[in-house]
């Protein structure tokens, strides 16, 4: 990827400073949250779900910071106490790199939490295959902190971690395959 793909990169982070963890919006709530941030600001939004709070990825010219952190407390106004969030914006490539790294790294300390973080960025990963720059840019981010956790021996859960990352490459490789037998099928009857 070109070097200049990694300006547009940018990140909302909100922490819950509640004792109790638990999810910020639904799931569901949070598709619908992202459905309509992508709809506002561009196709290039990733949201990051978890008991420890809210990422919002996105890949854009212009800093939406403020109308992301809007959006979200009108998307929770119902549920959460809105003095109880934290809301922190990375507008550069360095800032978003660091608070993911940061992320990474705290999470690998609670091996159960690191592990639902992991499968879950992995399925998002796989559900928005078809991002151009967020996702790939993401990918080299988790695979930069996930090499370094690794030499540094914080990889809690790493039999299941390679094994939910390997049953993703046998997804995609089978739906290459399928796509390819279907494109060959497709040409054979033009023939």
């Amino acid at each position: 990827m070109e070097p200049e793909a990694y300006t547009y990169i940018k990140s909302v982070n909100v922490r819950s400073v509640r004792l109790k963890r638990q999810l910020l919006m639904s799931a569901s709530k949070a598709d619908d949250f992202e459905t309509f941030l992508r709809e506002s600001i561009g196709t290039e939004v990733l949201v990051v779900n978890s008991n420890m709070g809210m990422e919002v990825y996105y890949y854009s010219f212009k800093d939406c910071s403020k109308f992301i952190k809007d959006t979200l407390l009108i998307y929770t106004i119902n549920s959460l106490d809105s003095s109880k969030l934290r809301f922190r914006s990375n507008t550069n490539e360095d800032e978003v790199f660091k608070c993911f790294e940061e992320a990474l790294s705290s999470f690998s300390q609670y091996p159960q939490l690191f592990l639902g973080y992991v499968k879950k960025f992995l399925y998002l990963q796989q559900k928005n295959a078809d991002s151009i720059y967020l996702v790939p840019i993401l990918n080299e981010y988790f695979e930069k902190v996930y090499t370094s956790l690794s030499h540094k021996n914080q990889l809690p859960h790493l039999e299941k971690i390679e094994k939910a990352r390997s049953n993703i490459t046998k997804a995609k490789d089978k739906d290459l395959i399928q796509n390819l037998i279907a494109e060959i099928l497709k040409k054979s009857h033009y023939n």
